[in-house]
């Protein structure tokens, strides 16, 4: 028997097993979500065409309608107060029951999810896609590379997206174009609120901070936080991937600061950090000057684990950018924009000489001294003035 005739008889079984309607109504999903199923889908291949293809089809529509099938049994026994493992496996069937749908791939292939995540179905190919496409590692591979760990936060796992819009993380980006809050948004892949399956969309509430971890420290001759923005009690649930966290709802703690590294201070790492709020939101005093993540976080019964998201873009001081950074000087601190230089030996590693570094040092003054003496009496004058003008003979 050839393989195609042996592929037709497998397709007959599935299709007899599955129902009739399983591959004759093939424009149909086979059996997406709600959201997905009002979308038509056409299979790549006309019925009767190639039988591996039709069967493959009818495997699928089998296997998602036994996961279904799975699923409704599991959610009567659970009733109304489904147990942790209960709720576990629920929520696992609710993906697998449609993750291979052909009807919710493509659909997820030409929109990415967008509008469809109250689906558990779509925010599952949707983190899938983060995490295995490399937006996740790119992101890590940043906050790593760039000190935003340990600088800022002890560790992080992040549990969602956080994307500034047009731009990658940990790149170098102009200050000018940050005189205005950009659009930052969030993707929670998973609902904030334990022990919820199927359609609900509970919130919790987050904080935003965008932190400075570049600024110049004139006391230490380092570096030390300042805080840019800070906003608590916005409201997030798995559908508000689009909300951007500058715009949307909660409390202004601190009002946005553009963005603007003074001249000669260097590359300026500007981190977004989102962070899940306890039972109340942070209640201990934020101020721009002199802030500092982990104590924060200690006020504020938070930990780095609380961290859901974070990223990072670099900027430095340019001649484009003058204008702008005097004019925020001048605007949020009420002075003009410093210029820097390189520190003085004592600083240049932001601490003091230690004894024998600060003897090294006496001896290449004195060193320095012996020289110019001998050079004065060679010359008869002090080492740097100009000779006295010889007399013209007559």
């Amino acid at each position: 028997m050839t393989a195609p005739r042996l592929l037709t008889r497998a397709a007959s079984r599935i299709s007899t097993r599955a129902g009739p309607s399983r591959i004759l109504a093939r424009h149909e999903s086979t059996a997406a979500p709600a959201a997905a199923a009002s979308n038509t889908f056409e299979p790549a291949l006309p019925a009767g065409a190639e039988p591996a293809y039709d069967a493959a089809l009818a495997y699928i529509a089998e296997e998602n309608a036994l996961q279904r099938e799975r699923l409704a049994k599991l959610q009567a026994k659970a009733g109304a107060n489904p147990s942790p493992e209960q709720l576990r496996r629920i929520a696992r069937l609710e993906v697998d029951a449609y993750v291979n749908d052909p009807a919710v791939r493509r659909t997820f292939k030409t929109t990415g999810g967008k509008g469809l995540f109250a689906q558990p179905v779509f925010r599952a190919l949707a983190e899938r896609k983060w995490k295995k496409e490399g937006e996740l590692d790119l992101v890590m591979q940043r906050v790593y590379q760039l000190g935003v760990i340990p600088d800022l936060l002890a560790d992080h796992v992040p549990t969602a997206a956080i994307r500034i819009a047009g731009i990658e993380a940990g790149s170098i980006q102009s200050s000018e174009q940050f005189a205005a809050p950009p659009q930052v948004t969030v993707q929670l892949f998973h609902h904030p609120v334990a022990g919820v399956t199927g359609s609900a969309t509970p919130e919790a509430k987050y904080t935003l901070l965008v932190i400075d971890a570049d600024s110049p420290d004139h006391e230490t001759h380092s570096f030390t936080e300042r805080l840019h923005y800070a906003k608590t009690d916005i409201p997030l649930s798995v559908v508000s991937d689009e909300v951007n966290l500058f715009t949307a709802a909660g409390n202004e703690v601190l009002a946005y600061e553009p963005f603007a590294p003074a001249r000669g201070s260097g590359k300026h790492r500007y981190a977004f950090v989102v962070v899940k709020q306890g039972d109340a939101a942070p209640a201990a005093e934020i101020k721009r000057d002199g802030f500092n993540i982990r104590t924060f976080f200690a006020a504020n019964g938070l930990t780095t684990s609380d961290v859901i998201a974070a990223t990072l873009i670099r900027s430095q001081w340019t001649e484009a950018a003058a204008d702008h950074v005097e004019k925020t000087y001048q605007d949020f601190r009420g002075t003009p924009a410093p210029l820097y230089g390189k520190p003085p030996k004592e600083a240049k590693y932001g601490m003091p000489l230690n004894a024998r570094q600060q003897r090294a040092a006496e001896i290449r003054q004195e060193a320095y001294e012996g020289v110019i003496a001998e050079m004065q009496a060679l010359v008869g004058g002090q080492v740097g003035e100009p000779a006295a003008a010889k007399p013209q003979e007559a």
